[in-house]
């Protein structure tokens, strides 16, 4: 499904369906930004409570993705996103008719498991896709792109939907998409591109993820990374609701604004990543974001500034993600969806740790923006992991990640 120099028109729709993936993933870890309050009234649970919800499913994403990762390389992409699309299905119906919390929980433990290892398919279906390193970065970019029209499409219309008919009705929306990345893997590769991998021992696959120091500073790097983005994700619509009394319509602009913003970084940081290397890169991403948190309640104390906070938070996010993507996929791999499904892991812990921590702080202090300052911390400790890892070179070659 790939050829030299220009891909192929099919390998262009088979990324399509991999970007609806994306999409979908960011629905789930998302929607709880926008009706983590009408859930909440609905339940008789406080905000810290109804936000667990996403540390619940990112703990599940990551215990789920440890699993996967032998079977990684051995079931082809098309096995794996029917099986993904299907638990993502049924686990956002039921969520959509829980009749209490504890079903609920139950519901998206169900999404989380497939939700899992989208991304980690995802990604090495894009290197499957597009063997030359220009054109897969460039797909990398267009894969973060499809998790930001999540964020600037999905997410408003979920906040208008609520608003509308309630939010039973928003979070049901959300299985269409997961209905046509199921219709759509018959554009998948049908069978293992790595199908030697299932003659070796299932443990094999760990050894040859965990084995570089480099990958496991990356790899830290990414989980702290999306602790960052989801932490602040989960709790920004309670925060300005709360803090600046926004309404409904206030919440999807800044949604909209902030996320149109991303698309263009999504697709400029691949060229960025040819010009320059990309660990230094993702230093800057890291200390930007980590920046922006840090100062909340501080210099952030108006909407504007709420919103330009929002618009770095999520640019760096994204391009600090791209950077530890291309970096992990640059090279020959024997266990290349291994890597991934491990980096998912990471992900997972990473979406497990955010709201957690941001959660916790918020109940301490009762105040969002000191919780976002705790949040912000893990910024220097993202930095210190990619040090630690890549502190003897830059990549494999010797040569920037482009």
């Amino acid at each position: 499904m790939s050829q030299p120099g220009s891909p192929s028109f099919r390998t262009w729709l088979a990324l399509g369906v991999y970007g609806t993936g994306s999409f979908t993933t960011m629905l789930n870890l998302g929607f709880l930004s926008p009706l983590l309050r009408p859930i909440g009234v609905t339940f008789g649970t406080p905000d810290a409570v109804t936000g667990q919800l996403a540390t619940v499913s990112a703990l599940v994403t990551f215990v789920a993705a440890l699993v996967a990762t032998p079977w990684m390389d051995r079931w082809s992409r098309a096995t794996w996103y029917r099986l993904l699309g299907l638990l993502l299905l049924v686990g956002t119906l039921l969520s959509a008719m829980a009749p209490t919390f504890g079903v609920l929980i139950i519901a998206r433990i169900i999404a989380a498991l497939g939700a899992s290892v989208v991304t980690a398919n995802s990604m090495t279906g894009a290197r499957e896709l597009f063997p030359d390193v220009v054109w897969r970065n460039r797909a990398i970019g267009i894969l973060v792109s499809a998790t930001t029209v999540g964020f600037v499409v999905g997410l408003p219309a979920l906040t208008q939907i609520a608003a509308h008919a309630g939010w039973r009705i928003a979070v049901a929306s959300m299985a269409l998409p997961a209905v046509v990345m199921i219709g759509g893997t018959r554009l998948l590769p049908a069978t293992a591109l790595h199908g030697s991998t299932a003659r070796q021992p299932a443990l094999a696959s760990f050894r040859a993820v965990l084995g570089s120091r480099r990958v496991g500073g990356i790899l830290v790097a990414l989980g702290l990374n999306l602790a960052m983005y989801t932490g602040w994700l989960v709790y920004f619509g309670a925060y300005i609701t709360d803090v600046f009394a926004a309404s409904a319509a206030l919440l999807s602009t800044l949604f909209l604004v902030s996320g149109i913003t991303e698309l263009a970084a999504n697709n400029l940081t691949p060229p960025l990543l040819r010009r320059f290397a990309a660990v230094p890169v993702l230093h800057l991403m890291l200390a930007l974001a980590g920046g922006s948190l840090v100062l909340t309640g501080i210099v952030i104390t108006t909407v504007p500034a709420a919103l330009a906070a929002a618009i770095i938070i999520l640019n760096t996010t994204a391009a600090a993600y791209i950077a530890c993507n291309a970096i992990l996929l640059d090279g020959e791999h024997s266990h290349p969806g291994a890597v991934m499904s491990v980096a998912s892991a990471g992900i997972g812990l990473g979406n497990t740790l955010g709201p957690a921590l941001v959660g916790w702080a918020l109940a301490m202090s009762g105040s969002f923006e000191a919780a976002y300052r705790v949040l912000g911390l893990l910024a220097a400790v993202a930095m210190f992991a990619v040090w630690l890892g890549t502190r003897n070179g830059r990549s494999r070659s010797g040569h920037p990640v482009t």
